[in-house]
């Protein structure tokens, strides 16, 4: 072929290559095959989307522990890892924690597409390892036991989310009830609600210790915020009149009390107090904590003599995770 013919035929297949984009940017992509299955709850769009409009409320939880209960690991916590007696070899996918500590997550290599916990913890205090589930780690799947409270849109039918780590959603509901994105709509605003509302969102993860009754998983079956949690999810309230000893929690304490007055009994003798009359949710502080007046049931988390936090373990008392 001369030089002028292969120019020619290069400019053939030149028209006919833009012919080609052109329809399928028409007919919609290149691929027409039906769309996968979306992962977790319908209506959930994650947090990336409702940063386009709340910048600034994006930014705070950004860095709180809500945030980062779920992560990617950092250089750091992948030599961390390497250190690990029974991890050393293992790379994670993610990691689980990060004040008081630290578990390795990594692919199922029995379940694809979901993941374990590795046999290791790293607690930050004492800055030491501990063993955990030697024998059957790679058989708890993590989203079955644990995906509920640690996602954004989970699926308790399909053990599938929307986004890993607690988000936006978890707590203000999915986006589809935003409608225009011009009002709040739907969504749920902690400013609006009243106390027990409040605090039944904050239970569903919270309050542990309870059943699904549809499930029998230890969290509610698909819940969403602003939901009737104890329609499916079942918790006996007498353990919490045994008294409290030297190995409970006394933070989790304090949670399951708070929620078990306010959702059975109403405000009662501790007024409107509420999980953010301490909390600030996007950025998690405890100012508002430290101004509060002292009362009696304060001595479950602090000493009476001089009002120290009292000790405790930080460690899920569902799965000793």
């Amino acid at each position: 072929m001369t030089r002028a013919g292969a120019a020619a035929a290069g400019l053939v297949l030149a028209i006919l290559a833009a012919a080609v984009v052109a329809w399928i940017l028409r007919s919609g992509g290149a691929k027409q095959a039906a769309p996968e299955a979306a992962a977790g709850l319908p209506g959930y769009q994650g947090s990336a989307r409702c940063m386009q409009c709340h910048l600034s409320q994006h930014r705070e939880w950004e860095g709180s522990l809500h945030a980062r209960t779920v992560h990617r690991p950092s250089e750091p916590e992948s030599v961390m890892l390497r250190q690990a007696l029974l991890c050393e070899q293992e790379q994670a996918a993610y990691v689980l924690g990060e004040k008081h500590s630290r578990r390795f997550m990594v692919p199922s290599p029995l379940e694809p597409g979901r993941h374990v916990l590795l046999p290791c913890r790293y607690d930050v205090g004492p800055a030491e390892w501990v063993s955990l589930h030697e024998s059957d780690w790679s058989k708890l799947t993590w989203e079955r036991e644990c995906g509920a409270c640690h996602s954004v849109g989970f699926s308790s039918d399909t053990f599938s989310m929307k986004e890993m780590g607690v988000g936006c959603e978890s707590c203000h509901g999915p986006d589809s009830r935003h409608g225009t994105h011009t009002s709040a709509a739907r969504m749920t605003v902690f400013a609006k609600l009243p106390a027990k509302d409040e605090i039944t969102i904050c239970a569903s993860c919270h309050l542990q210790g309870g059943r699904s009754a549809s499930t029998g998983l230890n969290y509610a079956r698909n819940y969403e915020p602003g939901a009737d949690l104890f329609a499916d999810y079942k918790f006996d309230w007498a353990t919490l009149d045994r008294p409290v000893t030297a190995a409970d929690n006394p933070i989790d304490v304090h949670q399951k009390l708070l929620i078990r007055d306010t959702v059975t009994t109403g405000p009662g003798s501790r007024g409107e107090l509420r999980c953010t009359s301490c909390h600030e949710f996007h950025r998690m502080g405890h100012a508002k904590h430290e101004k509060l007046a002292r009362q009696e049931f304060c001595h479950l988390c602090h000493e009476a003599a001089d009002f120290k936090l009292k000790e405790y373990d930080q460690s899920c008392n569902v799965c000793e995770f």
